[in-house]
């Protein structure tokens, strides 16, 4: 397996993951940012479509090297670079909306310490 190439897990769970590989030893595997790989019905043309989630709720721990057993692997294969490119386009579409929703609590909590100095420094309401 190429280190740094996206790879199409089957795992013996039924899960089916897309992974960056970054390290392959004799009894584990490497990973960054898995994916899970579902098939979905939509609603409205009620066609069947192929959708990735995050294996693992959590950006950060997303990012993290993970080892995964290869007990657990039942098969992988290197994808196309079609299959590539929409799952690191994902991968960047998520860091966005994570990066712009951490942005907006934090503006948010920025808010609402200004208001509580202001109600602080002006306990009775009243303007001077």
């Amino acid at each position: 397996m190429d280190q740094g190439e996206v790879y199409f897990l089957k795992m013996y769970s039924g899960e089916d993951l897309l992974c960056t590989l970054v390290g392959d030893e004799e009894d584990r595997l490497y990973v960054t940012q898995p994916y899970r790989v579902e098939i979905m019905q939509t609603p409205a043309t009620m066609t069947m479509t192929t959708a990735i989630m995050r294996w693992i709720p959590f950006e950060s721990l997303m990012e993290q090297t993970i080892c995964l057993d290869k007990k657990n692997v039942l098969t992988y294969m290197l994808v196309d670079d079609i299959v590539a490119s929409k799952y690191l386009n994902t991968i960047d579409q998520h860091a966005r909306r994570e990066r712009e929703e951490q942005a907006d609590k934090i503006r948010q909590m920025l808010v609402m310490q200004a208001i509580q100095r202001i109600a602080n420094n002006n306990p009775t309401g009243s303007v001077h």
